[in-house]
């Protein structure tokens, strides 16, 4: 019997550091020594070994020549350190989408770099951030020189900034003043969020597969175990629902399905914030490497899984869709058919549903119970209880925040059966009672306005 053949995965990083550097090929090593990657054939290079050919019009290659890799020779391709080059980068995950090769993440084709983007993406996307302000430093420094003393305590950090350095707690406009002066680095100003410790999540894959919880060492307001902070590992099963997708939405809102997120609860109002969302840096290195090794392993495994086909094909040709479309969703042996609107300026997909309640159960846990409709027959109205749900705030196209509950659902469009999270919301007065968002379209449908309705 012959041997499936194993997909071959390809790990893109900015600089050659050598082989034991776990910015290169210690990296891959270490995931291999963990017990890691043993369902693809995996292997690394760095941007700044590669060259780009454009031959003709439908020709082009990239390639190091020295090792021999080609990109058009993998199945997969993930970009794990590339800030440093962003152009090189760029190019290749647009040469990749040219020859249909998938990659991750999507940031390198928009240049995420700084917190400031980072930031602002999120925000676009409905993910609560600090307070946070930026600009020249001149414009910043007459800012803080107009600014209400009230607005003390305050955080000034490197828009640049990784691992704590260059983040500062002041509490005064002089001393404000002063550390802007004294910096040598664009600066941005935040709100500081009380808290007793904050969450590192890491997205891998797009999901929330590993995390630990970490607490100030006390001589400094940071909770970064490399600057003397304290960290535990947090079991995911137990975690907050809350915590892990507003983790994930962050990561999703920049481009990132491979990240390390930071979440922080206010410990005052116990709102939800993001300190930050970044390209999964410390996996190899730093606490408890081994499950977090296992975690990202998991989640690359998840992502080579979900694209690679062993005919031959890179990836499936994604399918156009209409701006409206049929779909059925599907409630353990029942389902719903009802319109769905496709929606590329909203994040997640949101449903029409009713008498929305939660409750605990005898042994004490939380679940949320809510009814469906079915506009076409009222005797088919689906009652729905479920213990998997979570919180997220949704901002619609006018600024207005809505807190919504959100919870798993299988929706079949076209004859194919796609798994999502969906918010539960009141759209009596909207035309279709679902609306589809980039979180189900990205990587299965092109939108098309033009096109009539389609169906499931």
């Amino acid at each position: 019997m012959k041997t499936p053949k194993l997909p071959r995965v390809l790990i893109v990083f900015a600089k050659d550091t050598g082989a034991k550097s776990t910015r290169f090929g210690g990296f891959v090593q270490r995931i291999i020594d963990n017990g890691g990657f043993k369902y693809a054939q995996v292997d690394y290079v760095a941007l700044e070994n590669v060259i780009f050919h454009i031959k003709n019009a439908n020709e082009a290659s990239v390639f190091d020549p020295k090792s021999g890799i080609q990109f058009a020779d993998y199945d997969f391709v993930y970009f794990k350190s590339w800030q440093s080059m962003p152009e090189f980068a760029a190019a290749a995950a647009f040469y990749l989408e040219g020859m249909g090769i998938p990659y991750e993440d999507r940031q390198v084709r928009h240049e995420y770099i700084a917190k400031t983007t980072n930031y602002m993406a999120m925000w676009a996307n409905g993910v609560s951030v600090p307070e946070t302000i930026w600009g020249s430093t001149t414009l910043l420094r007459e800012y803080l020189e107009a600014s209400d003393a009230s607005r003390y305590p305050l955080i000034i950090k490197s828009v640049h900034g990784q691992k704590g350095k260059d983040n500062f707690l002041v509490s005064s406009k002089e001393e404000a003043i002063q550390t802007l002066d004294e910096s040598k680095v664009a600066m941005l100003f935040q709100q500081f969020i009380p808290n007793d410790g904050d969450y590192r999540i890491g997205v891998y894959g797009g999901k929330a597969r590993w995390g630990i919880f970490r607490r100030s060492g006390g001589t400094s307001h940071l909770n970064n175990v490399s600057t003397g902070g304290s960290a535990e590992e947090i079991d995911m099963k137990k975690l907050d629902p809350a915590v892990s997708q507003l983790a994930e939405m962050a990561a999703q809102s920049v481009d990132l399905s491979i990240s390390g997120v930071d979440v922080v609860e206010d410990k005052e109002t116990h709102e939800l914030y993001i300190f930050e969302a970044n390209q999964g840096s410390q996996i190899v290195t730093g606490a408890f490497t081994d499950t977090n090794m296992k975690a990202f392993d998991s989640g690359i495994k998840a992502l080579v899984s979900r694209r690679h086909r062993h005919k031959g094909a890179h990836s499936k040709r994604l399918r156009t869709i209409g701006r409206i479309a049929s779909v059925t969703v599907k409630i353990g042996n029942s389902s719903i058919v009802m319109k769905a609107k496709m929606d590329t300026g909203a994040y997640q997909s949101a449903i029409d549903a009713r008498d929305i309640t939660t409750g605990v159960d005898g042994e004490g846990k939380a679940f949320l119970e809510y009814t469906l409709n079915d506009a076409s027959n009222p005797d088919n109205d689906q009652t729905i209880v479920t213990y998997d749900f979570g919180r997220a705030q949704i901002k619609s196209s006018t600024g207005h925040l809505d807190n919504r509950y959100v919870v798993p659902m299988t929706v079949e469009i076209g004859g194919e059966e796609y798994t999502t999270r969906v918010t539960l919301a009141n759209r009596t007065e909207q035309k279709s009672p679902m609306l589809i968002g980039r979180q189900l379209l990205r990587g299965n449908f092109i939108v098309n306005p033009e096109l009539g309705e389609a169906s499931s």
